[in-house]
């Protein structure tokens, strides 16, 4: 996802010599203060769009600065990640209201073949969620390695270690169907009060996101905006640093 910040430079085409002189250094000014500007309002933005988002997101809206060559200024969001999913991937629905991408978990459990083909998860009444409103990547963690589904086999639990989660001992989680309802459930309890709770649901509707961040309108409205304000102030300055030399 990016946006290209430019100056329609066609006005300046009768300007005076000095003018057109000094406009790819002030339009290179102006175009990185408007850059700034939308990047601080791209995470405004995050923070009243979505519940208290991680600071990956916060800080995944990246400039690309313009210069008196180039002309232009870009404003994207990043698209790699050292561990988990690039925010340009997970933000997408909520930037175009597509469907929901399947999670790396879901894929784990595709290919350990536990959730079956056109089934996604979604949390269950008993996901303990944190406070940015998912479940945690260390509770993922732990489904795929008490279901044998983990990528890493060193991380999946063993058989006497999933024994000791059915009596009770540790949290143990496990696929099945109860009551109708299939997903991931977990044990909870000791002996006579033992009892299961959902924690995700296997439903045939894939997820789908509706449109809530305005990326490419916020960055667009205020280029339109900025973008004279700033080419002005920063045009005067270059004129009157002229002038002193």
């Amino acid at each position: 996802m990016t946006v290209n910040v430019s100056i329609d430079t066609s006005a300046f085409d009768s300007a005076s010599a000095e003018l057109q002189r000094q406009l790819p250094y002030a339009g290179s000014v102006a175009l990185n203060n408007v850059a700034f500007r939308i990047r601080g309002e791209e995470r405004s933005a995050m923070g009243r769009v979505f519940m208290n988002p991680v600071k990956l997101t916060l800080n995944s809206v990246l400039i690309e600065k313009a210069t008196k060559l180039s002309g232009r200024a870009k404003v994207y969001i990043r698209d790699h990640a050292t561990k988990g999913t690039a925010p340009s991937k997970y933000l997408a629905p909520a930037v175009f209201g597509t469907s929901r991408n399947d999670k790396r978990f879901e894929r784990a459990l595709r290919f350990a073949g536990l959730l079956p083909a056109g089934m996604y998860v979604v949390p269950g009444e008993g996901a303990k969620l944190n406070k940015h409103g998912n479940i945690s990547a260390g509770t993922y963690s732990k489904i795929l390695s008490q279901v044998s589904a983990s990528s890493d086999p060193t991380q999946n639990a063993t058989d006497s270690q999933r024994s000791k989660s059915k009596r009770g001992a540790t949290k143990g989680y496990f696929v099945g169907k109860i009551e109708g309802t299939l997903g991931v459930w977990q044990r909870v309890g000791y002996k006579r009060r033992r009892s299961v709770r959902p924690i995700l649901v296997f439903v045939k509707k894939k997820p789908e996101y509706r449109k809530r961040f305005p990326f490419f309108q916020i960055a667009e409205g205020i280029a339109r905006k900025y973008i004279p304000i700033e080419l002005e102030k920063a045009m005067e300055r270059a004129l009157a640093s002229a002038k002193r030399r």
